[in-house]
């Protein structure tokens, strides 16, 4: 991706939103966020160049027959912040990993892969960076980790979207209450739910890429460390329940930008 010389060009990374009909006051926030987005298109000179929502962008994703209806306002501001210039990339997370090419199309949206990397200009370099959701990088886990083998295999998805929705709908309850029985077992060892120095670093030297962003972990930070010798980064995205900083830009001049958001109120 290259704007023009005469544009401000933006690239904006969010993740964790898990939009939620119970939660008006994420979903309030969302529309703000695109609202702006929207408004920072329309201006001479200025331009999101593209948004990549790393994840999570819904709390539950049932199947696009299921879940289109349920999410429709929130599909309808994408598309409309993709008609207004905005390219729109979004990966799937371990709460939304059925979104499929319905959902793609109402929403304008390009689906990509876990891990995908990208080229950014960052301080005016150009840099390789690798993008994930983050949790493919949780392998102390090893019952999460399972438990993504089982549902991410292609013939299971096949199985399950083929169910009523409402078997579905049941399906899905008992596997978060297991997943809440099984975080609450491990509270006290953070390590476990966190990533793994190892295999992330196994995976970014994969993909020769000294800088990852990623969500999924809720501990927003930047980490720094050695790389095959090399400064590298792991830029760590907050989610949008107990965090307002959920942005992360590839250029410093949209810091004014970012903050615009971080400082909208609870």
């Amino acid at each position: 991706m290259k704007a023009s010389s005469n544009t401000l060009s933006k690239v904006l990374f969010i993740s964790d939103l898990h939009l939620d009909p119970k939660r008006s006051d994420i979903q309030s926030y969302f529309d703000q966020f695109i609202n702006t987005c929207i408004h920072d298109n329309a201006q001479p000179q200025k331009n999101i160049q593209a948004l990549y929502i790393l994840g999570d962008l819904f709390e539950v994703w049932m199947g696009d027959d299921a879940s289109i209806p349920i999410y429709q306002h929130s599909i309808t501001q994408l598309k409309q912040l993709v008609n207004s210039g905005t390219e729109l990339y979004i990966m799937r997370g371990n709460r939304d990993f059925l979104m499929g090419a319905d959902f793609a199309r109402a929403s304008g949206a390009t689906l990509i892969a876990d891990p995908y990397p990208i080229t950014l200009t960052i301080e005016h370099q150009k840099q390789a960076v690798l993008l994930s959701h983050g949790d493919i990088f949780c392998t102390d886990d090893q019952p999460y980790m399972d438990f993504r083998r089982l549902v991410r295999d292609p013939l299971w998805q096949q199985q399950f979207l083929a169910k009523p929705i409402t078997e579905r709908i049941a399906i899905a309850r008992a596997m978060r209450e297991n997943s809440i029985k099984s975080q609450s077992a491990i509270t006290t060892d953070t390590e476990i739910s966190d990533v793994n120095q190892d295999t992330l670093e196994h995976i970014m030297l994969t993909h020769q890429c000294q800088t990852l962003i990623h969500g999924h972990t809720h501990r927003p930070a930047v980490h720094q460390f050695y790389l095959h010798n090399k400064n590298a980064q792991r830029i760590v995205l907050s989610d949008w329940y107990s965090n307002k900083k959920n942005l992360w830009s590839d250029d410093e001049i949209t810091k004014k930008f970012v903050q615009k958001f971080d400082s909208l109120p609870n």
